[in-house]
């Protein structure tokens, strides 16, 4: 998560202080206001990965649990089917 985060922080300095040198603001305000726009645009780019990645794996669980719900469902009716199957030749056998 962490490059994530550096990346964040990077666009957030370099689009604040690009848009101060156009708007001719001076070099030393343009710079704290950069740093403190790659501080908040780091924060925002850890929120926003730490959520991805929860709902992903929130994701991935949800679907390993779909496969085995499946499975069992499967192997039900397979033994339902087998357990017919045992009945109607007990019954042919009487």
């Amino acid at each position: 998560m962490t490059p994530y985060i550096i990346q964040g922080g990077l666009i957030g300095f370099l689009l604040v202080l690009a848009l101060n040198i156009l708007n001719d603001n001076g070099i030393g305000i343009s710079i704290v206001r950069s740093c403190i726009a790659a501080v908040a645009f780091a924060f925002g780019a850890r929120w926003f990965a730490k959520t991805m990645f929860s709902e992903l794996h929130l994701s991935l669980w949800l679907q390993q649990e779909a496969a085995q719900q499946e499975a069992a469902q499967e192997e039900a009716a397979a033994a339902a089917k087998a357990a017919e199957a045992e009945q109607g030749d007990t019954a042919a056998a009487e």
